[in-house]
């Protein structure tokens, strides 16, 4: 399902936000669910650097996990 919206901007600003638009070649509607999804889910760098911390942990949990079950005794 998808959401309209109707958002208003002076036209000078939306003159300039055009253009950068097109040199950036995206859209606005593009642009603005990437703002959206970053600010929803936090910034893409962010959520790659958990990515990468839980994989740490995993291999750690797995290269561990005799010594754990054996403290677990």
């Amino acid at each position: 399902m998808a959401l309209s919206t109707t958002v208003r901007l002076n036209s000078e600003f939306s003159r300039r936000l055009k253009a950068k638009l097109a040199a950036d070649g995206t859209t606005f509607q593009s642009k603005v669910q990437a703002l959206l999804e970053e600010y929803v889910n936090g910034p893409a760098a962010d959520r790659e650097e958990i990515q990468r911390q839980v994989a740490i942990a995993r291999a750690a949990m797995k290269r561990y996990a005799p010594a754990m079950r054996e403290l677990a005794r």
